[in-house]
């Protein structure tokens, strides 16, 4: 059984400001915590139902081989009560870590690889879908305006699906950031622009992507050197007013590429 007292402090962690203080935050899903166990991230806690502790053994047994000096903590075995009564998601599904924040800087940004730039994302699932994207299509490192959702919000990191482990996520003054980046082609998302298609990318530019609401603010808007616009294909009866800000990313990202 979990004691009651750590049930409470765990559930803190559905919030924010507990997440700020404490340093830590949920993973949950058997993928998403079989990849924070074998990430660089520190897992301080995992529970599982019985059948997922074995599945979770198992996994690291097989994975890892006895090869790896990573600390793997025990699964505290628990009821399916005990998990949902944890769990920050609508339908527990079975199994949570309770993982240590790793803080990224600017100086952890790579000036020789694309950039990912994110302009007041605030819906968690937009973002743990442009960071599961970004992963697949190589772009190791994001940078977020303050004004971001945190990527430690438990809808993002549902969403990103593991991807998280393996980008690097910054939360910075996007303007203030841009501006010393001359030297880079700073390209943004705009209804209105050049054709995606007709434009030639380097290995390390910058690419803005602003909300669905608002777009690309003013302050980031005038650091920009190009604008890049999706062409749209209107079917015959009307056409749409926008496209979703992670289904636009994930264009863009296939597009730069190819």
């Amino acid at each position: 059984m979990i004691p009651k007292a750590l049930i409470s402090q765990i559930r803190l962690l559905h919030h924010k400001k507990h997440r700020d203080a404490q340093q830590l935050f949920i993973v949950e899903g058997y993928k998403s915590c079989i990849e924070t166990l074998q990430s660089s991230f520190e897992v301080v806690q995992c529970f599982a139902t019985e059948s997922h502790a074995a599945l979770v053994q198992k996994s690291l047994s097989i994975n890892n081989s006895g090869k790896t000096d990573k600390f793997f903590p025990s699964v505290q075995t628990i009821s399916i009560g005990e998990i949902e009564r944890i769990s920050a998601l609508s339908t527990s599904p079975q199994i949570l870590c309770i993982v240590k924040k790793i803080e990224y800087t600017l100086n952890d940004l790579n000036g020789e690889k694309p950039l990912l730039v994110l302009d007041a994302i605030r819906d968690p699932g937009n973002l743990g879908t442009m960071i599961r994207t970004a992963d697949w299509f190589g772009f190791d490192q994001i940078l977020c305006s303050e004004d971001c959702v945190e990527f430690t919000s438990p809808k993002v990191i549902q969403a990103s699906m593991g991807s998280f482990t393996r980008t690097k996520i910054v939360y910075s003054n996007l303007s203030d950031y841009i501006k010393t980046q001359n030297h880079r082609t700073i390209y943004g998302l705009y209804m209105k622009g050049i054709p995606i298609h007709k434009q030639a990318f380097k290995h390390n530019d910058i690419i803005v992507v602003g909300s669905e609401s608002h777009g690309i603010s003013d302050a980031v808007a005038a650091n920009i050197n190009v604008k890049i616009e999706l062409p749209i294909f209107p079917h015959e009866t009307a056409a749409p007013e926008s496209l979703n800000a992670a289904i636009a990313a994930g264009i863009f990202m296939y597009e730069y590429r190819k």
